[in-house]
């Protein structure tokens, strides 16, 4: 008897195989802002809406001296040494 790995569903929590868990989604609102596991059906039920995301990236390639989270906004503001806020 061969055992099948098993996958969580990162939108509805299901424990599903790997053929049944094939594709892969964001789910910004759910804290995902890549591509997580998602069963097939899911991954059909989830709507351009629920991919769009919450969050934009920056190059933060720079020294970062001061980071700064603006609760009320959602904003995680950093510094660095050449003084420019992303």
């Amino acid at each position: 008897m061969q055992l099948t790995a098993m996958h969580h569903c990162r939108k509805c929590g299901k424990a599903v195989c790997g053929k049944c868990s094939s594709k892969r989604s964001s789910i910004p609102l759910m804290g995902f802002e890549f591509e997580v596991r998602v069963c097939d059906s899911c991954h059909e039920a989830i709507t351009d809406e629920e991919r769009a995301p919450t969050a934009t990236f920056h190059d933060s390639k720079h020294n970062i001296v001061h980071v700064h989270f603006d609760a009320t906004r959602g904003w995680l503001l950093t510094s660095g040494t050449d003084k420019v806020i992303k």
